[in-house]
């Protein structure tokens, strides 16, 4: 047994000799990709990192150790899709270019057309990509997003992340690669993204890409993102914005939201699906006679059928686009049994869905 040992312990030595060392002030390690199609299967790559740089002053960082400072790096070309941009540009980094914690990759509306099919299948077979990463499609030039100057000091990579994390915290449904690859590869169901855009020197949300298999198909906008992350997951967190007259607008605080389904008829001709929402939530902004006892009630009432209809006019447009970001497919399958999922695609743009919203308004306003 000893000697069995010893002789591990002697392969274990000189494998962890033969593996790539790197140390950190003398790579440059890859956080963000962008890709933008131009056509003939060609992209416009972009990747960025942070370099960084010894400043000269000691004991910065304590113990005697030098501090250093971040500073960004860029380098872009046209490649092909499916190509790993660090093998593409290692002949132009002044460093060895890794991969190291790729925070996320963005592709332009046109790559997103085109289809991302080798890219996920790329990503999915990597194993230096963690499931974490984020994915997101850019409304404009991925290049002009990743090399622009913006008002913050961090890297775009992590402003890009901090901004997608934060918004999921709120009205946006939980998205990385891990959830794009179970949509991507699943039986009866579509991926979808967070759709970003450059404003100035800032960054926004501009909704949810939706799409079908890998290729891109609409945009839900912003405006619906609350009712599509009601109907996908629940959540404590995000605002509600009810028109309950013209020009009139009263938003609500989501405290708690869930979601249940119910499945009639699912390997018939037209499936019936229920979902049962229930909402409760405070208000955040109001006309100063909402906050009365009576408008309670009406809000209430008025807030429930807004929801409901707007969910079925959503739901009812996936179908027409035989997109299902919901996996509303799955559902079906996991209430049906002996499933039919053979005729799916013919039978989903017939499915009746039903929405039923329970909404209870828990504050009206500190003065209550």
């Amino acid at each position: 047994m000893k000697v069995k040992t010893a002789g591990a312990l002697i392969i274990l030595v000189f494998l962890s000799g033969c593996l790539p060392t790197s140390v950190i002030d003398d790579i440059l390690m890859v956080e963000a990709e962008g890709y933008d199609y131009i056509g003939d299967g060609k992209v416009l790559g972009t990747a960025t990192m942070p370099n960084y740089v010894e400043s000269g002053n000691q004991g910065g960082q304590g113990a005697g150790l030098p501090s250093t400072a971040a500073m960004m790096s860029s380098v872009s070309g046209v490649t092909y899709d499916s190509k790993s941009l660090i093998d593409k540009f290692q002949s132009k980094g002044q460093r060895p270019l890794r991969l190291g914690k790729v925070r996320i990759m963005i592709f332009n509306k046109r790559m997103a057309r085109h289809g991302l099919k080798k890219e996920l299948d790329f990503r999915n077979r990597d194993p230096e990509t963690g499931r974490d990463m984020q994915l997101a499609v850019v409304d404009g030039s991925t290049n002009k997003l990743l090399t622009a100057q913006y008002q913050t000091t961090i890297p775009v990579s992590r402003y890009l992340t901090d901004m997608i994390d934060q918004n999921q915290e709120q009205n946006y449904p939980k998205s990385n690669l891990h959830q794009v690859l179970y949509s991507y590869y699943g039986n009866y169901m579509d991926p979808f993204m967070p759709m970003i855009r450059k404003e100035g020197m800032h960054l926004e949300m501009r909704g949810i890409a939706l799409f079908r298999n890998d290729k891109y198909v609409m945009t839900l906008p912003e405006k619906n993102v609350f009712l599509f992350k009601m109907l996908f997951e629940k959540f404590n967190q995000g605002v509600y914005d009810y028109q309950y007259s013209p020009g009139k607008h009263v938003v609500i605080r989501n405290v708690y939201s869930t979601v249940s389904y119910k499945v009639r008829n699912g390997n018939g001709a037209e499936p019936e699906i229920f979902a049962k929402v229930r909402l409760m939530g405070d208000v955040r902004q109001s006309a100063p006679h909402l906050l009365k006892k009576d408008y309670h009630t009406k809000v209430e009432k008025g807030m429930e059928r807004d929801i409901e209809e707007r969910a079925f006019k959503m739901v009812e447009m996936f179908q027409k686009k035989r997109i299902d970001p919901l996996r509303l497919g799955d559902l079906v399958r996991s209430y049906t049994r002996q499933f039919d999922g053979a005729s799916w695609d013919e039978r989903y743009p017939h499915a009746h869905f039903h929405c039923s919203v329970h909404v209870n308004i828990m504050e009206m306003g500190v003065s209550q």
